[in-house]
């Protein structure tokens, strides 16, 4: 379902998006994130990346953490990428991080997507005027389009078709040697390619091959997710150009990172590192994690209720 956004005037020619009111999905495959199989080589998860980067602490540090690899991977000639932010809980309960759905995370991403094209416009070639618009407004799918800046938020494998016509608009605004190719960012999409027997770009068929391959050439440049694991909350962050790293945390506000990956590190690279740390909870019996993982659904209830995170 197309719809065109309610819009309104917002400072420096950025068009704010309105919310849409038609709660549909209760869930979405992102923000709330298992850590899927991937392909990646014990090999490659031993291998240094660099000094592992301070996790970022709140909405702000994660806007300004993904601006700068954004701005690093497009400086270096990725203009097509990939950005999955850690959303901040909001009327969270005791049985759903997300009782809203889609719907209400599309609420929680909006002010850090706005906040993020802020600081990108900043960046040469980038300024200028945003066009908000949803492209499915049951879905919460949003795009911000100008010249030579876009984002798509929460695009499905279905939208994909509407953001090869933003690219290709884009691309014809854009036909000097000396300019740069224009940004475009996908944001928390909601497709998945992990452990489906039906791929969610299977239908229709005869559109598959041309959507997985739009979606392939979207460079990850910023990562940050969470899971939990045997009762240990476990962050992964990638932040370009750094590879990744896996950071456990140790109280509620403390951390540390026990691995760092050029590729993205499967589950049981991690699972079996977290077994072998003996302070962590996956070292643990299962009574301990049991009443660990008690306390801790006790706990996000109550920091849940203000829209907190540990």
């Amino acid at each position: 379902m197309n719809s065109t956004a309610q819009l309104t005037s917002y400072p420096k020619h950025h068009t704010r998006l309105f919310i849409p009111n038609n709660p549909r999905h209760k869930k979405i495959n992102s923000t709330i994130f298992a850590v899927p199989i991937s392909s990646s080589s014990s090999s490659s998860a031993s291998k240094p990346t660099g000094n592992p980067l301070p996790l970022p602490q709140s909405p702000k540090e994660i806007v300004s953490q993904a601006a700068a690899a954004c701005e690093k991977a497009y400086a270096d000639g990725i203009n097509l990428q990939k950005i999955e932010l850690l959303l901040p809980l909001i009327g969270a309960t005791d049985l759903d991080d997300w009782p809203g759905g889609i719907q209400q995370q599309f609420k929680a991403a909006v002010p850090l997507v706005e906040q993020l094209l802020k600081q990108l416009k900043t960046l040469p070639g980038l300024e200028g005027r945003l066009d908000a618009a949803l492209l499915d407004d049951g879905d919460a799918v949003a795009a911000w389009t100008g010249n030579n800046l876009a984002a798509i938020v929460f695009p499905m494998a279905e939208t994909l078709d509407e953001v090869q016509k933003i690219i290709d608009r884009m691309n014809k605004k854009n036909t000097s040697i000396a300019t740069k190719k224009p940004l475009v960012l996908i944001i928390n999409p909601q497709w998945t390619t992990e452990g489906q027997v039906i791929s969610d770009f299977a239908f229709p068929p005869w559109k598959k091959a041309a959507r997985e391959k739009l979606a392939a050439s979207f460079r990850e440049t910023y990562i940050y997710k969470e899971t939990r694991m045997n009762g240990d909350l476990v962050r992964l962050l990638c932040s370009y150009p750094q590879g990744w790293q896996v950071n456990v945390a140790t109280s509620p506000k403390d951390n540390e990172c026990v691995m760092q990956s050029v590729e993205y590190p499967n589950y049981q690279e991690i699972d079996k590192l977290l077994r072998s740390l003996d302070w962590t909870m996956s070292s643990k019996g299962l009574m301990d994690r049991l009443q660990a993982e008690v306390e801790f659904n006790k706990r996000s209830l109550e920091q849940g209720s203000g829209g907190k995170r540990d």
